[in-house]
């Protein structure tokens, strides 16, 4: 059963792997990082997912991003393989330009397209991931959709 406590302490190891990540010199983090998601009106950097660990082991992948006045916000996105902690639905961020809502199930799938493709690639094994994933795959990056955004006036 999830109670305040449980969801503090499931929110320690998520907040530990940030602050270790914003240590790291600039280099090394963007060796680590997967993919980015960024601002759809002028492409400010919204959050970073990266990745943490031993392959041949487990593999966490760990959302970082800003929030609204300057506040990091951080979870475990792979969280259905790993018991559950840190789990949310959305993750939220933002920029002076406005904030975006990110379904957990987009950053999860580019984790799948990034990690496991096929062993054959054949023409279109793109095609049933979302169109965000589609675009943003080459480039590791994902433009946040315009339906979860919301501009700041």
């Amino acid at each position: 059963m999830r109670t305040r406590e449980n969801r503090r302490n499931w929110q320690e190891e998520p907040e530990r792997l940030a602050v270790w990540f914003s240590d790291l010199h600039p280099v090394t983090q963007k060796r680590l990082t997967a993919f980015v998601i960024r601002c759809p009106m002028r492409g400010c950097l919204l959050g970073r997912v990266f990745r943490q660990g031993d392959p041949k082991a487990r593999i966490q992948y760990v959302w970082l991003a800003r929030a609204h006045a300057g506040q990091n916000s951080a979870a475990i996105v792979n969280w259905a393989w790993d018991g559950g902690r840190g789990s949310k639905e959305f993750m939220t961020t933002s920029c002076r330009h406005g904030t975006a809502r990110i379904d957990i199930g987009l950053l999860q799938g580019m984790i799948e397209a990034l990690d496991f493709p096929p062993s054959s690639p054949t023409e279109g094994w793109l095609n049933h991931y979302e169109m965000a994933i589609q675009r943003g795959y080459a480039r590791r990056t994902i433009i946040a959709s315009d339906t979860d955004w919301s501009a700041r006036t």
